[in-house]
């Protein structure tokens, strides 16, 4: 009897520190992920690009592929504002907020 016992709390430890690992290596990534990302605003034009969308830089003509297309489809060779998350290590832009700008609100820098 005192060995199945022995047997299952060193079971339920060694879970544990599985379990504890593996949430910590998770937090990590996630910790390293984010420091490649930054909020951003950019202004451009919607552009689609083979199977991507894209927003086009008013100031410098670089392009930025949409992670989440279903955020701007809707806003294709429109000229807009946009609001989001850019990933620094892929050049790519997760869409938070999307504005229509007027065509007179066309800044070239």
């Amino acid at each position: 009897m005192k060995n199945v016992i022995f047997a299952t709390i060193a079971l339920a430890l060694i879970c544990t520190a599985g379990a504890v690992a593996q949430d910590q290596h998770q937090d990590h990534d996630q910790q390293a992920s984010s420091h490649h990302d930054k909020k951003t605003t950019v202004r451009g034009y919607v552009r689609k690009d083979g199977d991507n969308y894209v927003v086009e830089d008013d100031r410098d003509k670089s392009r930025y592929r949409v992670q989440n297309t279903e955020a701007i489809r809707e806003h294709e060779g429109h000229h807009v504002q946009v609001n989001g998350r850019l990933h620094e290590d892929d050049r790519s832009l997760e869409v938070n907020k999307v504005k229509r700008l007027k065509d007179d609100d066309h800044h070239d820098h």
